[in-house]
């Protein structure tokens, strides 16, 4: 779910052209507009990527005549907590979630549109969703290979894997599926890791910007 999760976060600030976003009045509406069947198991793992979500710091490539930035950059202000109320007794958790300015700003200078047959394909394996939205963020932005160490690879899609070598075969099945939907993007497996190289958005520019 973290994948559709930070999905709809960016797709509403893109839509409405604002930092705060409406989760709605029950953590079942906000499932339902994700697409999500609400459950016992759901609404634990909500919980668990909402958390991930408050925690989460993304990184961005800044560029300035010959010189290379790096920008390490929350994605919300307010934390996306979640209550144990029942169900039916009032708001689970806050109503709108305020992404931070830096990385709405950042948004709005590069915004990559995911392509929606794509997510729906694979919108039912968190990790692979999560790889495909991680690639199509990542890769259009390069401007040379770059490698992302094993280490690296797990800290950020290995969260309830305690051994690489458990983490590894279960990533590279879901990389597949992700790649299987974003055929543009040209990524290498190595013994050190992923080799990532400049590739083309899942949505190419002349369709951005007839939608």
């Amino acid at each position: 779910m973290g994948g559709k999760g930070l999905i709809y976060l960016q797709s509403e600030a893109i839509r409405t052209q604002s930092r705060e976003i409406t989760l709605g009045r029950s953590l079942r509406e906000w499932l339902g507009r994700l697409s999500i069947t609400a459950g016992g198991t759901s609404i634990a793992a909500v919980r668990d990527q909402a958390e991930r979500i408050s925690l989460c710091r993304m990184t961005f490539r800044i560029q300035s005549g010959g010189r290379t930035g790096l920008v390490n950059q929350n994605i919300v202000d307010t934390a996306l907590f979640l209550d144990n109320h029942p169900e039916g007794q009032g708001s689970l958790f806050l109503e709108t979630a305020r992404l931070s300015e830096g990385f709405y700003s950042q948004l709005q200078r590069h915004p990559v549109p995911l392509e929606e047959a794509a997510v729906r394909s694979v919108a039912n394996n968190s990790m692979a969703l999560d790889a495909y939205a991680w690639l199509a963020y990542r890769l259009h932005s390069l401007s040379a290979p770059r490698t992302i160490h094993w280490k690296a690879v797990m800290a950020q899609f290995g969260g309830g894997f305690g051994k690489l070598s458990h983490f590894k075969p279960r990533f590279l099945d879901n990389l597949k599926l992700a790649l299987a939907v974003y055929p543009s993007a040209r990524v290498d497996v190595d013994d050190a890791g992923l080799v990532l190289y400049p590739s083309k958005p899942p949505v190419a520019e002349k369709l951005r910007a007839t939608r």
